[in-house]
């Protein structure tokens, strides 16, 4: 497609925000953040609590042989650890009142529900923003088949987030 061969999107999708289990870990971020940037995008992520307890329960689930994929925990991690990094950055260079939309959705993992929206706004107020507002769809996403089957059908919240850079 477009002139790209497998490998192409192969190294298309490593270069793109970690979000699915084939993604490796990012190098060479500190050569594309500064090292402000980073230092307070790692310090908003060490504060999230609920972020760092369902890491450590998917990380024993992964040493216990539980978990369906063991590259889930890195996944997850370096989303957040990007997407914390994305955003300072945008805090730091986005004119006073400017606006930073997102949809995101909600995520299970092993029967444990990630919180994003509410993880991602708290990362942004950290950042330098005020979340002005967390739009919530009238129809949320359900998890995969493979959490059905274990864990039964829950759906989880698919939202917009509007936040708004602080003078």
């Amino acid at each position: 497609m477009l002139g790209i061969d497998e490998e192409g999107i192969r190294d298309l999708r490593q270069k793109m925000l970690s979000c699915t289990v084939e993604n490796r870990e990012k190098k060479g971020l500190d050569r594309r953040f500064r090292p402000a940037c980073i230092r307070k995008a790692m310090k908003a992520l060490e504060s999230q609590e609920v972020l760092s307890r369902v890491l450590a329960y998917l990380e024993t689930c992964r040493d216990d042989g539980a978990i369906n994929n063991t590259g889930i925990p890195r996944m997850v991690r370096n989303y957040f650890l990007e997407l914390a990094l994305v955003i300072f950055e945008c805090g730091r260079t986005l004119k006073a009142g400017a606006p930073f939309v997102m949809v995101n959705d909600n995520v299970r993992y092993q029967g444990a529900h990630l919180p994003v929206d509410l993880i991602l706004s708290d990362i942004a107020e950290k950042a330098g923003f005020d979340v002005e507002a967390i739009w919530v769809l009238p129809r949320g996403k359900g998890n995969s088949s493979q959490q059905m089957g274990v864990h039964g059908r829950e759906e989880l919240r698919k939202c917009v987030y509007i936040w708004r850079a602080r003078a």
